[in-house]
């Protein structure tokens, strides 16, 4: 089942990123959202990726988190809401 493995992919990225591995977190994020359907799983990987690259790459994490507010997904709950939310504070904070 795909849903499984891409939210084993992102819990892999978020524990890359809190161990000190950006650049690994970031490979495994992109991976992912090469072939991750449109969903859930799918901006909370756009998100955590612009996370990531607003340290270093404000144009790169500007593209995915808009990507990230732009998905139109009918069925949207509160952990989506919450990562919206991030994605257009993140946005604020790049100019």
């Amino acid at each position: 089942m795909p849903g499984v493995d891409d939210r084993l992919a992102l819990h892999k990225a978020l524990m890359l990123a809190d161990r000190g591995d950006p650049a690994g977190a970031e490979r495994t994020l992109r991976a992912l959202l090469d072939g991750a359907p449109a969903g859930t799983v799918r901006v909370q990987a756009l998100v955590v990726l612009g996370d990531l690259l607003a340290e270093h790459d404000a144009a790169a994490a500007r593209e995915v988190l808009t990507e990230a507010l732009a998905a139109d997904l009918p069925d949207a709950d509160d952990v989506l809401d919450d990562e919206r939310a991030r994605a257009r504070e993140l946005l604020d904070l790049l100019g």
